[in-house]
């Protein structure tokens, strides 16, 4: 009969023995999972984001949408103060309507001012006038050319001021260019914008994909089409699949100055592309990832 001193040595023998075989099973997974697959957590999510800004200096008269909203390309976000530039179309408007009758006026003095001198001519011809007469008509005639070519060229730069005026006019309006969500406003109504300046940021959410960098020595492993597993941070436990779509021609730019005699490893950028985004998803411009891309 055994006795319970007996029985420990058998039960601790187990015991060693099925810890032996979970961390052998263990290994054996990682170990596979190793070799079929290479991953990276330097990567996030990218998408389509534009910076809304206007084309002139001006100051901001209205602010049409809040953060968040959705917008539409080609909706209005902005009207910036356009009083100054009404004011300047009237007087240009004025000027080109004054302008035009000078042109009138010129063309009949030019027409009076051709009769004169074919008269002129044909009197010369016949001996009924002298050459100072002539004379005197082919100047009258040559003058009145000159001031209708001025009132034409007055008639036509005050066209294109007018132009310029309306085309600045469109630019105090400032539009989507394209459809999404406006995920940051910059400025406030009342303050002045420069050229260029940012005014909204607009992301376009039905354009994300995931950028990933990878070290050159996995690079040789990676080619489009491949097949890609994406651990969101934001919605853990829910894997997403995806595929290669584009790989880098370039390497990322290191995060500090390295030295020219040291030699370190470069990282590659690689473009993955979600096969389906559920709709009740919402993957934003930043958002933290994991991506296992399978190579086996």
């Amino acid at each position: 009969m055994k006795t319970e001193g007996q029985k420990s040595p058998m039960l601790l023998s187990g015991i060693i023995l099925v810890v032996l075989l979970i961390a052998g099973l263990g290994y054996f997974f990682y170990w596979q999972g190793s070799t079929n697959y290479i991953g990276t957590d330097e990567a996030s999510i990218e998408g389509v984001h534009v910076a809304v800004g206007a084309k002139m200096m001006g100051r901001i008269r209205s602010l049409a949408v809040e953060e968040g909203a959705k917008v539409n390309a080609g909706d209005l976000l902005v009207q910036l103060d356009d009083t100054d530039l009404r004011a300047q179309e009237v007087q240009t408007g004025a000027a080109q309507n004054s302008a035009q009758q000078n042109l009138v006026l010129a063309k009949v003095n030019l027409d009076r001012a051709r009769n004169d001198f074919d008269r002129a001519k044909t009197l010369l011809d016949t001996g009924n006038a002298t050459k100072e007469q002539y004379d005197h008509a082919a100047k009258a005639m040559d003058t009145a050319n000159a001031q209708y070519s001025i009132a034409q060229a007055q008639v036509e730069a005050a066209k294109a001021q007018l132009g310029v005026i309306e085309t600045q006019l469109g630019n105090t309006r400032i539009t989507a260019p394209i459809s999404g969500v406006i995920a940051k406003k910059s400025m406030m109504q009342g303050e002045i914008t420069q050229p260029g300046q940012a005014i909204y940021t607009i992301n376009d959410l039905s354009q994300v994909w995931v950028t990933a960098n990878f070290e050159e020595t996995k690079i040789r492993l990676i080619h489009t089409n491949q097949l890609v597993e994406v651990s969101v941070d934001a919605y853990p436990g829910q894997p997403f699949k995806a595929r290669v779509t584009q790989i880098g021609t370039g390497i990322v730019p290191p995060p500090f100055s390295i030295g020219e005699s040291t030699k370190t490893t470069q990282k590659i950028p690689v473009k993955i592309t979600f096969d389906k985004i559920p709709d009740s998803v919402k993957f934003l411009p930043g958002m933290s990832v994991e991506v296992k891309i399978k190579v086996k």
